[in-house]
């Protein structure tokens, strides 16, 4: 094969097929160990390539035009609306036990089918949900989302599972439970009035019993409603977090040799160099990773000057939750926890800023991510002109560690901890994160077919109403509508289009944003 590097040619022969990296040849020979070709020589691609080129294939944005649902699965009845959603949830929660109703929720696909995706192509939303839960919660142990029909686009969660029934505190408000948190910050997140909506309301004891998949994770993965759904102050520092919480003395670490760090300057996300630093977390089981990153121009912008008394620009902190998964922190040159960052790069975001949790996740989908060190050898070589003594020498072999040392720390705490929770989850252990692709296709422009799903009904009735629909719909005719324009008017759309069925959003919110509109 001579053109790897034609994107297009790599499509038409089937070895690259667009938001399908699974299934993709390219990805199933580097995951084999056959590219590069064995006997060319060159070194295996590691697991952070892989799934570079995975998270690539699966990111819609770069696919304009591809879609799951251009495939001919679309049959007679292809669309679940709100009667029957609210139908199932009702039903179900009904068969549950009385005591148990409280804390029953559920998850829906049912807008992606309805938007025409086929059945097996949803396989990477169901990832999503069952890692969305996990990560997102505080218990020790990996819990499943059941699904409650055939077809597999309607999942239940037991909020106990996950210690989502433990009131949360979201920016310094506070929720009764973590799906209330996501759901009063989650805009299509509207009641429903009628039987089964009401039936469903009453048992679940909550205005919100269902959220589709896409729309609850857009809200609970990033910024400070992630932060507080995994008990993160959004508005502390990142050192109490770690002392406190993680109960880690890190100049501790450091002085007894207990910590590992890596320097470098040859970092894929990070604008500058990069300082990496592992501890054990006291508390419990697990591992903390900081990532000290500088600012150009800074009070200190290189890593070599000063290996012991750096300051940073802005740190990245990933931890292991009680479960294996990974949790992540963003802090500022101050140690002020932020929702994003402007040194490290996320070039899926229009403002290419990383923000927590999504772009972490994105990057570190397959674990931790080994660096070589560059500040050890260059220190200790240089120990005469940089005024090191003995002891500060000693020190510097201690911390700063061999690349082989280093490469199989990272290794061994990414199986340890974070792949085993995939395993125990049942999730792939490579690949694309699918929470992230999730995200990333749920926050691009929309199609009509898209619209449609999140509004209930077929592409062909969604097209037949834009007129009476507002305006900044009509482009979905022969266009895509931004998603946050989308948004915007999605409330009013909704309750035009529900007004035949016996379960409608709650006249109140109909009446009160129909009429702003007037």
């Amino acid at each position: 094969m001579n053109y790897i590097n034609d994107i297009d040619k790599l499509v038409q022969t089937g070895k690259i097929l667009p938001l399908n990296s699974a299934g993709s040849l390219i990805v199933q020979r580097m995951l084999r160990g056959e590219m590069p070709p064995i006997d060319s020589g060159l070194p295996r691609v590691t697991d952070a390539d892989i799934t570079t080129v995975a998270s690539y294939i699966d990111n819609a944005t770069f696919w304009p035009g591809a879609d799951t649902t251009a495939r001919s699965c679309t049959e007679d009845g292809q669309v679940v609306d709100f009667d029957e959603l609210f139908q199932d949830v009702a039903s179900d929660l009904r068969r549950a036990e009385s005591r148990d109703r409280p804390f029953l929720r559920y998850i829906s696909l049912t807008n992606r089918f309805t938007a025409g995706v086929c059945l097996d192509a949803l396989e990477k939303d169901r990832q999503a949900i069952t890692k969305m839960m996990n990560m997102l919660s505080k218990r020790a142990s990996i819990s499943e989302p059941v699904a409650v029909d055939k077809d597999e686009t309607l999942y239940r969660i037991d909020l106990r599972d996950f210690d989502w029934d433990e009131p949360v505190d979201v920016d310094g408000r506070g929720f009764d439970d973590a799906w209330e948190a996501v759901a009063q910050n989650n805009p299509y997140a509207v009641r429903f009035e009628g039987n089964d909506a009401e039936n469903a309301e009453e048992d679940a004891e909550t205005d919100f019993p269902v959220m589709f998949a896409d729309q609850m994770l857009s809200v609970a993965t990033i910024g400070n409603v992630y932060y507080g759904l995994i008990g993160v102050d959004s508005n502390g520092r990142l050192g109490d977090f770690i002392s406190t919480d993680l109960g880690i003395d890190i100049q501790d670490d450091l002085d007894n040799g207990d910590a590992v760090r890596a320097g470098t300057t040859r970092s894929r996300i990070s604008r500058q160099d990069r300082v990496v630093e592992r501890h054990d977390i006291a508390v419990r089981g697990g591992v903390l990773w900081q990532a000290f990153d500088f600012k150009a121009n800074g009070a200190n912008d290189d890593i070599f000057s000063d290996p012991f008394g750096f300051q940073a620009g802005g740190t990245e902190a990933i931890f292991t939750l009680p479960n294996g998964m990974l949790g992540f922190i963003i802090a500022d040159e101050n140690d002020n926890i932020v929702e994003d960052s402007d040194i490290l790069l996320d070039t899926n975001q229009n403002n290419f800023r990383a923000v927590t949790s999504v772009s972490c996740a994105n990057c570190h989908a397959t674990g931790l991510i080994p660096v070589v060190d560059e500040v050890g050898p260059f220190a200790i070589a240089n120990a005469r002109s940089l005024k090191l003594n003995r002891d500060e020498v000693e020190e510097l072999e201690d911390i700063y560690v061999s690349a082989e040392d280093f490469a199989k720390q990272v290794k061994d705490d990414s199986s340890s901890f974070y792949q085993r929770a995939l395993t125990n989850a049942g999730l792939p252990a490579q690949g694309a994160d699918p929470v992230s692709n999730v995200f990333l296709r749920f926050d691009a422009d929309m199609t009509l077919a898209d619209a449609a799903g999140d509004l209930g009904v077929t592409p062909d009735d969604l097209a037949d109403a834009l007129n009476d629909l507002d305006p900044s719909l009509d482009v979905l005719r022969r266009s895509t509508v931004d998603r946050d324009d989308f948004t915007d008017v999605y409330l009013d759309s909704l309750c035009e289009l529900t007004f035949t069925l016996e379960n409608q959003p709650e006249a109140a919110a109909c009446d009160s944003v129909l009429n702003s509109r007037r």
